[in-house]
Order: C-alpha cells, then sequence, then structure tokens
C-alpha cells in the first residue's frame, strides 16, 4: 500500500501549502486524551502541527519537511507532496499493525488552530 493523499486545512501550521497540502516529511496522528482511545474524529490530533508564527517556530518545524516533495510539487503540475503517516490510534478503521494508515486519502483538520489539539483527524473512522 503506498501513502494515503494528504488533504490539509490547517492554514495556521508552518507545513502548510496552498492547494490544502502538507509539506511535512511525516505526520503524526495521535489519540488527543493520555491514556484513552479515540471513538470520534474530535478526539484526534495532528502531532505535527507547529503554528505558524515566528522565526522560532518556523525553524524549529524545518526538520520534519518533505524536501523532494516540496520541490517536485514545484515543477510537475498536481503532484502530492505526499508525506507518510505514523497513526497510533488503533481504534479507527483505517489503522494496520506498525502505526500505518491504509485509506487512501487522509484529511486534516482544524482551520485557525492554534495547536495541535486544535486539528482532526477528518477520516477517523471508529472500528467499534
Amino acid at each position: 500500500m503506498g501513502k494515503p493523499l494528504i488533504e490539509c486545512e490547517v492554514d495556521t501550521c508552518t507545513h502548510w501549502v496552498s492547494g490544502q497540502l502538507c509539506s511535512a516529511a511525516n505526520i503524526d496522528i495521535l489519540y488527543e486524551e493520555e491514556g484513552r482511545m479515540a471513538q470520534s474524529i474530535e478526539h484526534t490530533a495532528c502531532k505535527s502541527f507547529a503554528q505558524k508564527k515566528g522565526l522560532a517556530n518556523l525553524l524549529g518545524s524545518m526538520d520534519n519537511v518533505n524536501w523532494g516533495g516540496v520541490v517536485s510539487s514545484m515543477f510537475k503540475d498536481g503532484q502530492q507532496i505526499n508525506p507518510s503517516i505514523t497513526c497510533v490510534v488503533n481504534s479507527c478503521h483505517f489503522w494496520a499493525d506498525g502505526n500505518l494508515c491504509e485509506a487512501d486519502r487522509v484529511k486534516v483538520t482544524g482551520s485557525g488552530a492554534d495547536e495541535s489539539q486544535d486539528t482532526n483527524c477528518g477520516t477517523f473512522t471508529n472500528k467499534a
């Protein structure tokens, strides 16, 4: 299985790219409340979120940039930057062994987010 396509509406993140793309090398999807597995979209969060505010935040997020994807997307129309995904939310229908995501597409929501808790994995579907 290849990497899921990413659609991200979190335009306050340093990794957000116009067209609802994500320039992160890896997206970490976690459950929001420690010790309690997610039961709904609102219980998930994109822990790779880095607020687009100030030089320090920008520089701090540079170690998680998919530089190859960013550069190739500038020269190829419709090229997806396509970060990898690590997901520990094993209550999700799309979760697979090794903390992988088997969804074809992943939507990260939270337009206007100030912190990772303001973001969600809009693709989350409860297994139960």
